[in-house]
């Protein structure tokens, strides 16, 4: 990402990590702190060729999966306090709040979209694939509806950037590889349980 250099805390990733990482201890591993890594490493490449402004990007990216506490007055008074204390105006804090509540339903910023991409582009990979079986698992799900229902959600992903629609394509096709090789694992003699082996009674 072609950003210019400057040493403003509001505009460098780690004010904004640094503040929101506390925030996720006891969060399951799928939606940890971990997970705001690489989200941040991924806007990297998704935004290449364009221009977002840095603190709302790193802002909405670091406090990614903390929109359901920004139902928490505390918590809410407290990020905007923030914001306001690294330099934020009222009118950015406000945009700033807003963007994080929207960016994975209605992205409407730059810096939305690239966040929405980002988490969605881990969701039909390698990655969301596993977490997908790790959930299910979790659940009690049979493996041939955590596939389908991993197949779905490969297909339903929609991308706001130019840069995650130029690529998708490609993530998507390999996603429906493995789990077609899947589906055929299952569908085989050796995949199929004994109860599905002996057939209807």
């Amino acid at each position: 990402m072609a950003f210019p250099s400057t040493w403003e805390p509001r505009s460098q990733a780690a004010t904004y990590a640094t503040e929101a990482r506390p925030h996720y201890a006891g969060k399951d591993p799928a939606h940890d702190f971990v997970h705001v890594e690489r989200i941040l490493a991924r806007v990297e490449l998704l935004a290449e060729g364009e221009a977002p402004r840095r603190e709302l990007l790193y802002f909405i990216a670091c406090f990614h999966g903390l929109i359901p506490e920004l139902g928490d007055t505390a918590f809410r008074r407290g990020t905007s306090g923030f914001l306001a204390g690294i330099g934020w105006s009222p009118g950015e804090v406000a945009e700033g709040i807003h963007a994080l509540e929207r960016h994975l339903t209605a992205p409407v910023s730059l810096e939305e979209m690239l966040v929405h991409d980002a988490n969605y582009w881990e969701a039909i990979g390698a990655f969301g694939i596993a977490k997908a079986f790790t959930t299910g698992g979790a659940r009690g799900q049979r493996i041939e509806e955590t596939l389908r229902l991993a197949r779905g959600f490969v297909e339903r992903a929609v991308f706001r950037t130019p840069r995650a629609q130029q690529l998708a394509p490609a993530r998507r096709a390999y996603a429906h590889a493995f789990l077609d090789d899947l589906e055929r694992e299952l569908d085989s003699p050796l995949g199929r349980t004994p109860s599905q082996e002996s057939g209807p009674a």
